[in-house]
């Protein structure tokens, strides 16, 4: 499976071959052929507020997302899969209705004329144009956090140039260069075009405080820290006069765990994420009416990011070596996820390794454990005598060891992330390596560490490395190593010490071929394990929820890792009764 590429057609784009679907092993976990029934109202619960409900305002996803996913919709997206099969990567229309490629460098697209925004004023239901399109392109290229992915006037290495209305319901996009990542971006969660109505733009309604979208839902209500009230959005134009089936979604903002596992238990939520990974299969076994779901691996790629800055030592290769051959990641599997506990309920889970690139992006990835991927495969085997011999060579010893911060911001990318720092730190002493642990405030971190340029300091001490959650918006596997392995990516893990693998990447942005396209980030893969441009360090499992019976979506309907979270999951699931 892959991302798609450019189309040429209303009927969409070519998809890669999808991969075989992961199944739980539990009957529970299995699709329920059930005729989907339309009502009732879907409670679940989020840990963290979000800054502004404008999407251009954001400094982040997390700034933003929710409340935009739910309520706008963008010109493309990634077509789900269904019955618990993995999304095939296909692109398909979202507002728009059908689109042509008369050339490498022109994109014409026509507009659904059933897409219409809130029936609330100021837009009073009226129909999505093409000026709301063109308007919404210039927020995104002069504010979006990610406009660097798209906007060849933020960065020269992204391809588009202008939107251009050609009538009240035609859009042209003219690009700089043929692009294979544009089409995937526009589709993505993070990195697409949110269409906001021209009211909007021009002030006439606060859209850091209320949404105006066409999208499966309206937001009814909003309260800072306390949730969220969707209502259906009866005229949807994706809905087919039938979806979403919800009658409302309500989502309550419930920052301790534990208290939304104790919500769980009452029944006053359905789930999605409510309960700790950690305390899913004791859930399983003493509440009868549940049901565990899985889905595919998640799309980040966990690493440790290293520090490019002059006075670094990272610039020994033996040393970046050293690291990554002292990790155990299959005791990190076993320590962090304890997929053991699953197995004891009838849920059989696997483990991948990341390259950093996650198996969550199906065909591309490349198994590092696998026959196909060459020698330096050798590099991420646990191997402690090796890593003692490698820092040897580089002058460091028992007498002498070899120490370094790891910056990260605590709980902030979940509660387990002191642990996983731990377990690198334990590992890592066996090979006579000292790690420190640095946890910072987020704010902090997010500006001089992941989004900090890669020219960073320790905290405590000079030597410096950073952990980040090699987060999975991006909109194809192309896009997520451009993220962290060009200069001007916007997670920017190398500075601009490695210009050799920034060109291998922003060659491929021309090429269109799945196969060739897939061979050459496969070849980027052993490169950067290779070189160990960054350690890759995030070991995975499909990812894992419990829900109760009555709700029917979670496992069922399966999104493309660079389209999600998006609620046109959310308007796929349905209740088959009240929870109670």
């Amino acid at each position: 499976m892959a991302a798609a590429l450019i189309g040429c057609s209303s009927s969409g784009t070519p998809a890669a071959p999808a991969a075989a679907p992961k199944t739980a092993g539990s009957a529970a976990a299995s699709p329920q052929a059930m005729q989907p029934k339309a009502g009732g109202i879907l409670k679940y619960s989020v840990q963290a507020d979000v800054e502004t409900l404008d999407r251009y305002k954001g400094s982040a996803p997390t700034g933003w997302s929710l409340p935009v996913y739910y309520t706008y919709s963008r010109l493309f997206k990634f077509e789900n899969g269904k019955d618990g099969q993995r999304a095939s990567g296909k692109i398909v229309g979202d507002l728009v209705k059908s689109w042509e490629q008369p050339d490498p460098q022109t994109i014409v697209m026509k507009l659904d004329p059933a897409a219409k925004f809130d029936g609330r004023q100021p837009t009073n239901g009226r129909q999505v144009n093409a000026d709301d399109v063109v308007q919404s392109w210039k927020r995104f290229a002069k504010e979006a956090d990610s406009r660097t992915t798209l906007s060849n006037a933020a960065n020269k290495d992204a391809s588009v140039l202008d939107f251009e209305a050609i009538d009240a319901s035609t859009v042209r996009i003219k690009m700089a260069f043929p692009d294979a990542q544009a089409m995937p971006a526009l589709a993505g969660a993070s990195t697409t075009i949110w269409v906001q109505p021209v009211e909007g733009i021009q002030g006439k309604v606060d859209l850091a405080k209320e949404t105006r979208g066409s999208g499966p839902f309206w937001l009814e209500s909003y309260q800072r820290g306390v949730g969220y009230v969707f209502k259906k959005n009866p005229a949807w134009h994706g809905g087919g006069g039938v979806m979403p089936y919800l009658d409302q979604v309500n989502i309550a903002i419930i920052p301790d765990r534990a208290q939304s596992e104790v919500q769980f238990r009452s029944k006053n939520l359905a789930g999605i994420l409510a309960v700790g990974p950690e305390n899913i299969p004791q859930f399983a076994k003493e509440l009868k009416d549940t049901k565990i779901v899985t889905a595919t691996p998640a799309s980040g790629g966990p690493l440790i990011g290293l520090s490019w800055a002059p006075d670094q030592p990272w610039k020994d290769v033996r040393i970046r070596r050293a690291l990554s051959m002292a990790l155990d990641r299959e005791a990190f599997v076993n320590v962090i996820f304890d997929p053991k506990r699953f197995t004891d309920i009838g849920v059989k889970l696997n483990s991948y390794w990341n390259t950093p690139l996650s198996a969550g992006w199906g065909d591309y990835w490349l198994d590092p454990r696998g026959k196909d991927f060459g020698p330096a495969a050798a590099y991420m085997q646990h191997n402690v005598a090796e890593a003692k011999k490698l820092l040897d060579a580089a002058g460091f010893n028992a007498q002498k060891p070899f120490e370094f911060d790891m910056v990260y911001p605590g709980v902030y990318y979940g509660r387990d992330w002191p642990t996983r720092v731990d377990t690198f730190q334990s590992m890592m002493s066996d090979a006579g390596i000292k790690v420190k642990h640095a946890a910072i405030d987020y704010t902090k971190y997010i500006a001089g560490y992941w989004r900090g340029g890669a020219t960073f300091a320790g905290i405590n001490q000079k030597n410096g490395a950073q952990f980040p959650p090699g987060g999975g918006s991006s909109s194809s596997a192309l896009d997520w190593l451009g993220s962290y392995f060009t200069s001007k990516g916007t997670n920017n893990a190398v500075s601009t010490a490695w210009p050799e693998l920034e060109q291998m990447l922003l060659k491929q942005r021309q090429v269109t071929d799945f196969e060739a396209s897939k061979k050459a980030l496969q070849d980027v893969q052993r490169y950067i394990v290779d070189n160990m441009v960054v350690i890759p360090a995030g070991p995975i499992t499909e990812t894992v929820d419990i829900v109760w019976k009555q709700l029917h979506g979670p496992g069922e309907v399966q999104g493309w890792p660079g389209g999600l979270p998006a609620a046109t999951e959310y308007a796929n699931y349905w209740l088959e009764g009240p929870i109670a």
